[in-house]
Parts: C-alpha cells; sequence; structure tokens
C-alpha cells in the first residue's frame, strides 16, 4: 500500500448517509414539514457559524460542549451552533418590528427550522456529534394556547409518521422551582439558591438513566468544592422529593395531589395553572388524553427553559430517550436586548428518531434511488438519440438517466438498472431505430411493452 494512501474513516459521532437512508429521512422530514406548516410555521435558515459569544451564554452542559472555530480573518471568535434556539433568539432580537416601516419581525410569529447542529459531546448510541434537528417555535406570546399547539405537533407529528406506541410527557419548570422551595435550597456561600436548583433540575433529568435511588442520592452528594452547586439537600428534603415524585393517577389527580403539596407556594400552584391550561387546550383539538403524562421527574437539561417542558418517548425503544422535545424559554432573547420575550417550542431529534424507527423496522429503505427511468445504450452510434430521450422524460416530468457503464452490452445495463432500483427501463436498439419503436420494461412487475417513439412520454404520464 502507497505511503500517501488514506483510510476511508469517518469521525466518531458522524454519519454518512447512502442514497436508502438519505431517501427514506427526506421522506421522513417531508412528513414533519407538512404538520409543522399546517399550524402556520414558517421556513428560516440561520447560519452554521456564529460569533461564540453569542452561543457561550448558554451555561449547561450542552453549551459547555461547542465545537470552537479558528480564523484568521475574524476578529471575534466563532463556534458552531450546538441547537437552532440560540439562533433563533438572536434572529428576534435583531429584527425588532417596525411599524412604520412595515419591516422585521411581527410578533406573535411562528418559526420552523431544519438542519445539522453540533455538539462537542461523546458519541454513543443515538446520540452523535452532528445532527440534525427540526424544530418549531413560536415567539410573542404568554398563552399557554402556544405550548398546547406544540404539544399538539408532537403528537401529530408522531401519528403521520405511522408511531402507533408512544408517550408525551409534561411538566413545568415553575413546579421545580417550588420543589426547591420546598426542599429549602437557599444561597450557600459563594454558590447562589439559583445554580443549586439548576443543579438539582439536571440531576432530575436523570432519572431514565440511572433510576430515581442514585438520583435521590446524588442530591445529597456534599459539594467538593466552595463554588460546587451540589445540591446537598437534608433527608426531610429527600423524603419530600420522594413523595413529590411518587404522585400517581390520573392527570387531573396528579395535579390536584401537586396543589396539595405546593400549598401557597405561588410559583409551583403557576406552574400547575398552566399544565391545566395545557390539557384544557390540546383537549379541544382533539388529542387523546392517554397521549400525554403529567410527568413531574421531567426536568429537560437545558437552563433556559423557564415554564411547561414536554418531550416524546417511543414505548418500545425507551433506550433512545426523548426523540421530540422542549419547552417554554421566556428569558433567552434578553442576553441580546436586556428585556424578556416569550416564547416556545419544541426539536425534533432527526438522526435519534431516524435510528429508533430504524430499530423498530419502521424506516422503508426500498427507495434506492431518485432515477425513475435508465435508458440503455445498446447502439454505440446512437448516444445523441440516448440522450435525447432521457431529456424528453426529464421535460415531462420523470427523473431519467443515460446509462453510462463503460460495458455496454445489454446483459451489464440490463443488471445495472435492476441493481440501482430503477422503476422503468428503455430499451432501443437496432430493430427500435428502424421501426421507430421503443421498448419500455416495467423493472417491478416485469411487464415489457413496444410503442411507438412518438408515444414514450404519453406512456409514462398514463402509467404515472
Amino acid at each position: 500500500m502507497a505511503d500517501n494512501v488514506v483510510k476511508p474513516e469517518r469521525p466518531g459521532g458522524f454519519l454518512d448517509f447512502l442514497p436508502p437512508d438519505y431517501l427514506a429521512r427526506e421522506k421522513m422530514l417531508g412528513t414533519i414539514q407538512k404538520i409543522f406548516r399546517s399550524f402556520g410555521f414558517d421556513p428560516i435558515e440561520t447560519p452554521r457559524i456564529e460569533f461564540l459569544k453569542t452561543l457561550a451564554g448558554e451555561t449547561s452542559d450542552t453549551g459547555k460542549n461547542i465545537f470552537h472555530i479558528k480564523s484568521t480573518h475574524d476578529d471575534e471568535p466563532l463556534a458552531i451552533p450546538f441547537d437552532h434556539t440560540v439562533p433563533f433568539a438572536r434572529i428576534l432580537a435583531a429584527n425588532p418590528y417596525n411599524a412604520k416601516k412595515r419591516t422585521g419581525i411581527r410578533l406573535p410569529w411562528r418559526r420552523m427550522v431544519v438542519g445539522p447542529v453540533f455538539r462537542a459531546d461523546t458519541p454513543q448510541s443515538g446520540r452523535y456529534r452532528q445532527f440534525y434537528q427540526f424544530d418549531a417555535d413560536i415567539a410573542g406570546t404568554s398563552s399557554m394556547l402556544a405550548d398546547a399547539e406544540i404539544v399538539a405537533i408532537m403528537f401529530l407529528t408522531m401519528e403521520a409518521l405511522g408511531v402507533k406506541k408512544f408517550k408525551i410527557r409534561l411538566n413545568n419548570r415553575k413546579i421545580l422551582n417550588g420543589l426547591a422551595i420546598l426542599a429549602d435550597i437557599h444561597d450557600r456561600g459563594e454558590v447562589k439558591a439559583d445554580d443549586i436548583t439548576k443543579e438539582m433540575m439536571r440531576i432530575l433529568d436523570k432519572i431514565d438513566k440511572i433510576g430515581l435511588e442514585k438520583v435521590l442520592a446524588e442530591l445529597q452528594s456534599e459539594p467538593k468544592t466552595p463554588f460546587d452547586p451540589a445540591p446537598a439537600l437534608s433527608e426531610d428534603a429527600i423524603v419530600k422529593i420522594r413523595a413529590f415524585l411518587d404522585l400517581k393517577g390520573s392527570n387531573e389527580e396528579k395535579l390536584k395531589l401537586c396543589g396539595n403539596v405546593f400549598q401557597e407556594i405561588s410559583v409551583a400552584e403557576e406552574g400547575i395553572d398552566e399544565l391545566r391550561q395545557i390539557l384544557d387546550y390540546i383537549a379541544g383539538m382533539g388529542i387523546p388524553a392517554e397521549a400525554v403524562d403529567i410527568d413531574f421527574s421531567i426536568a429537560r437539561g437545558l437552563d433556559y427553559y423557564t415554564g411547561p417542558v414536554m418531550e416524546t418517548i417511543l414505548l418500545d425503544a425507551p433506550e433512545f430517550g426523548s426523540v421530540f422535545g422542549g419547552g417554554r424559554y421566556n428569558g433567552l432573547v434578553s442576553r441580546f436586548t436586556g428585556a424578556e420575550l416569550p416564547a416556545t417550542g419544541s426539536s425534533i431529534g432527526v438522526d435519534r428518531l431516524f435510528a429508533a424507527l430504524s430499530h423498530l423496522g419502521a424506516i422503508d429503505r426500498a427507495e434506492q434511488t431518485v432515477t425513475e427511468v435508465m435508458v440503455l445504450r445498446l447502439e454505440k452510434d446512437r448516444d445523441a438519440d440516448y440522450l435525447q430521450m432521457a431529456a424528453e422524460l426529464r421535460g415531462a416530468g420523470m427523473n431519467a438517466e443515460v446509462c453510462l457503464a463503460d460495458d455496454t452490452t445489454f446483459k451489464n445495463q440490463f443488471n445495472f438498472a435492476i441493481t440501482r432500483g430503477m422503476k422503468f427501463a428503455i430499451i432501443c436498439g437496432g430493430n427500435e431505430f428502424e421501426t421507430q419503436t421503443v421498448q419500455v420494461k416495467n423493472l417491478q412487475t416485469r411487464k415489457q411493452e413496444e410503442i411507438p417513439r412518438n408515444e414514450m412520454i404519453h406512456y409514462f404520464k398514463r402509467e404515472n
């Protein structure tokens, strides 16, 4: 082997998508897009690169895993976005509505965006360093109508993708803030109560991964340094948290019991009321009550959530975790403007969902190519005619290509068309040129018809 030969390998946590996977994923994205657009979400696109200062204000584990970019042409450090939400906040802040000029973004506004995001993370099953996210967000309203619509698109998207067994889990960060009050979390030396509360939420969000007992043990862990936000909760606080997480019953029963736990803790009562509103609104949209489960352990990992949080899991593939999640984040835009702007939204982890559906056997990879018709080259001096046939087919809306194989024997080209997954082959040799006909072979049904050359386009319009 020559010294300059490079091994064809890709970095861990990055994926290749060959045509069968790409086309299957493209079909999935088309289904998602159709649901989002039906709710009036406008498509946008943001850069693959942002200023580091734009992204670095997010202090969760995700925000710490930012891919940095070195550039000799920019004074400001650059980075690659780890989600679509922070760039969305930047766009909102940069484009205030001007009523006189009718420019900028008029609120409330619904937007959707799809594209790759990057996290300098440790790759693992269903978790990648480059992955696609498909987001839908509503900015400029505090109404729980918006949050209810986010829950509704979660349900309708899963339904449209043919997923039968899934659950939408719903909670409210305000209730968890009330839990911090109940657990008597307060400033501890150099560490603020808010930071300890965020750490508590981060730990609670690990219940699905490590189990309740390990979570409760971690909530009692002592700080290792004066700046460590470890909760170090008391036994009394742990008893209250265990009782809170153990609330059972229907959604309404759980909310009622939760109200009893948080009597006179106003922030939690506000969160409970918001969840009740969402349940009422989604019922009005015809979303089945059994599809949504109030789950007080759901915290979501990002620090910027301020109200309802939601996520969707596949009941037959729980090991993939949340495939669709989000919540309300009223404070994110304030980083850029100094003022709060209410917003809520959710994001599909496209590659994680695709991997989970593949695991369940719910992805159809039958389509191997976009080409529908292959024109075989059987006469050496007729290439211009074959190119003309393909051009006519494309002009009529068909995806067509001329076979470019070096081996132009009929057997090789016919086999090539079949193994590439073509639907039709155009066969035109010496006899067909003499009689001004073509043979059209349906490679799926194996039916073959001889038709006049000038009726080739009409044949395909009839077949499709």
